[in-house]
């Protein structure tokens, strides 16, 4: 317990001194403002719709990542080759050993265009290729696209194993942008925003259509995964990382395996227990320093004065790990969305849109990071930011890299 003090008191100190710099670095008269595009060269800027799909009928995207691989297939129904590969998903969810089509994140365009996912380990790419080329999936004249740390790695195998030429290398960066991009403008009910509720009351979600301005540019796009990684985007093809955080999805399981006395304690299962926890047997209050509301300074009696702080002051034998990990989970959370709102002071964005990894079925994390932002909007009348969520969270990757497919050769 004494190195999850100490972790959370440095956690704590970092966090002061970037909210300093984010605060006061650059000067005022340099921060950008938000404009509103309107030429029609800006607006198709900011469009990003399909690419011409091949005569076979289909396009083929994938992200390749260290444990999972992520697969975007869209196929024009009325052609032959892409009809046989329908059929192939459409009779199992299952595929070989860790194949899994996620059904839930298909979706249909102008009628006769479905785009369908399906992720399996990236460790059994050899019965991955194989698969593919017993049943036919991918031959010359599809169009493919690869991104990750496999799409320069395994092009080598899938070009002797398929007997095909290169599939087309996509930057991770331009697949992920591009991907939430052709989402946003493309698919109904692909961004929404959390109800704004209180602390511990399970909100509901409220979509947002395409000219909401909040789902606008210019944006700020918040990465979550083992860190924080936040890019601001002026449209899907102009963009640049302008910051982030150490703070992330791997600080959260790191610490939850201290607090929690377990090294072998699963992200999912710390998650479960923070969700049935209550943080105020652990975090030290505004009502436990001055026994209720500090009115001069504007502060609720249950503002979180120090996280962790009642470690602090008395034996933690008697507190549950339950508690611990929703204080945990609060104190994570928290940062990322005090951290992204900083930033948001500094470059005036219409939206703030938050992905990654470390949300992918976090209805938790992702209701904390709302409501620090619309607290923190509240309590300062010159920045109203809304934070908004993706559905299909894990799949942005593969679905740019298939925007950027190209036509595979035969070898």
């Amino acid at each position: 317990m004494i190195l999850t003090f100490a972790a959370g008191f440095g956690l704590g100190i970092a966090t002061s001194i970037l909210i300093w710099a984010l605060y006061t670095w650059p000067p005022r008269e340099s921060r950008l403002k938000p404009q509103r595009r309107n030429s029609q060269n800006e607006l198709l800027e900011q469009y990003i719709g399909l690419p011409p799909i091949p005569n076979s009928g289909v396009l083929i995207g994938v992200d390749m990542g260290g444990t999972l691989s992520k697969v975007a297939v869209c196929l024009d129904t009325t052609k032959p080759k892409a009809q046989a590969i329908e059929k192939f998903f459409m009779a199992s969810d299952k595929i070989g050993k860790t194949g899994q089509r996620d059904q839930f994140c298909d979706f249909t365009l102008e009628g006769k265009t479905r785009v369908l996912f399906i992720r399996y380990n990236t460790a059994r790419m050899k019965q991955a290729f194989a698969i593919s080329k017993k049943n036919g999936l991918v031959s010359a004249g599809d169009a493919m696209g690869c991104t990750g740390g496999g799409a320069v790695k395994y092009n080598p195998l899938f070009q002797k194993n398929l007997k095909l030429g290169k599939w087309a290398e996509v930057d991770e960066m331009k697949s992920l942008v591009q991907g939430i991009a052709f989402l946003i403008e493309n698919v109904k009910g692909s961004i929404f925003k959390y109800t704004a509720v209180g602390e511990d009351q399970t909100p509901s979600r409220c979509y947002l259509n395409v000219s909401d301005p909040n789902a606008g540019y210019p944006r700020l796009l918040v990465n979550v995964g083992s860190g924080v990684s936040i890019l601001f985007l002026e449209s899907p093809r102009k963009y640049r990382r302008v910051g982030g955080s150490s703070c992330g999805g791997a600080t959260f399981l790191g610490l939850a395996r201290l607090v929690a006395e377990d090294p072998e304690l699963k992200f999912s299962e710390a998650i479960e227990k923070a969700s049935i926890g209550d943080s105020k047997h652990v975090d030290l209050l505004v009502k436990d320093i001055y026994g209720g509301h500090y009115t001069k300074l504007g502060l609720r009696s249950d503002v979180i004065a120090a996280y962790f702080g009642k470690l602090a002051r008395s034996s933690h034998k008697n507190v549950r790990k339950e508690d611990r990990l929703a204080a945990l989970l609060k104190l994570v959370t928290y940062n990322i969305g005090i951290t992204a709102w900083l930033y948001a002071r500094i470059y005036r964005p219409l939206s703030v849109v938050f992905v990654g990894n470390f949300l992918r079925g976090n209805n938790l994390a992702r209701h904390r990071i709302s409501y620090m932002v619309q607290n923190l909007s509240k309590a300062n009348a010159d920045l109203d930011i809304t934070a908004l969520f993706m559905e299909r969270e894990g799949y942005f990757g593969a679905l740019g890299a298939l925007l950027n497919a190209e036509v595979v050769k035969g070898s």
